[in-house]
């Protein structure tokens, strides 16, 4: 769990990256992984609960794309159910893993150093092994064929909406994200970005290595910014804090003569 999120292994584009590899078609991986990745991109746990499961629905949902062949966008279709269901899987582990919080409270009242530490770093992975992993190794083992097959024996109609769909969710994912950045101070970069993109023609690189430059120069010149050299950004603060520019002089200057005196 700590090298899921501190490392962000459950994202669909590192499963891109790791299905890719494993399967021997890294550019197919990442394809996948980055298509199923933008309709997850705004997605917040908000006191704990996901609405979707992005690990469940980027691991398996690029590997089964991956063995069926299928488009992208017709895998971020796939990945969608499977990222609800993932939900489930979710729920199940929260509700049974108290078991070994509460065996771990009687062993640290009993003083068993070792008791605690089995409870939380073994026996506490028994339920995700359950309700993760066995369900994922027989989709994958067993149902990539069966898969394949299925998506072969589709209608073009209902393939040609998967794939609309699949092309919808980036949007989707995208408005999410838009509607936790949507600040006036962050306005200028997203003009900025979409100048780039729209006339420009410069692809997601070029962008994001601007973007970046952008964000530095916003960061350290600004004058909420981070500690810099530079003494402008100081003396803004203080007549903000003082409340206009020649108070914090003539306040010290007071105060001399009222030494002096």
């Amino acid at each position: 769990m700590w090298s899921r999120w501190a490392f962000y292994f459950g994202a669909p584009l590192v499963a891109g990256l790791i299905d890719g590899l494993l399967l021997g078609q890294l550019t197919y991986g990442l394809q996948v992984g980055a298509t199923i990745q933008m309709a997850y991109i705004g997605l917040l746990a908000v006191g704990g609960t996901l609405p979707n499961e992005m690990a469940i629905a980027g691991y398996l949902g690029v590997a089964m794309t991956m063995m069926s062949g299928s488009s992208a966008a017709t895998g971020l279709a796939i990945a969608t159910p499977l990222g609800l269901l993932g939900v489930l899987c979710q729920n199940a582990k929260m509700a049974l893993n108290p078991i070994w919080v509460h065996r771990a409270d009687t062993y640290a009242a009993a003083g068993d150093v070792r008791g605690v530490r089995r409870m939380n770093l073994f026996a506490s992975q028994i339920v995700p092994f359950i309700t993760y992993f066995i369900p994922a190794f027989l989709c994958v083992y067993f149902g990539g064929h069966y898969f394949a097959a299925f998506m072969a024996a589709l209608p073009v109609q209902i393939t040609n909406i998967l794939m609309l769909i699949g092309k919808m969710m980036p949007a989707l994912g995208l408005a999410m994200l838009m509607q936790v950045l949507a600040k006036k101070s962050t306005i200028p970069f997203i003009l900025i970005g979409f100048a780039l993109a729209a006339y420009l023609k410069l692809d997601v690189m070029a962008i994001a290595i601007i973007g970046t430059g952008l964000a530095l120069l916003h960061y350290y010149y600004m004058p909420q910014g981070g500690q810099h050299d530079g003494t402008n950004a100081k003396k803004s603060l203080v007549r903000k804090r003082c409340g206009r520019p020649g108070l914090h002089g003539s306040l010290g200057a007071r105060s001399a003569t009222t030494t002096s005196g």
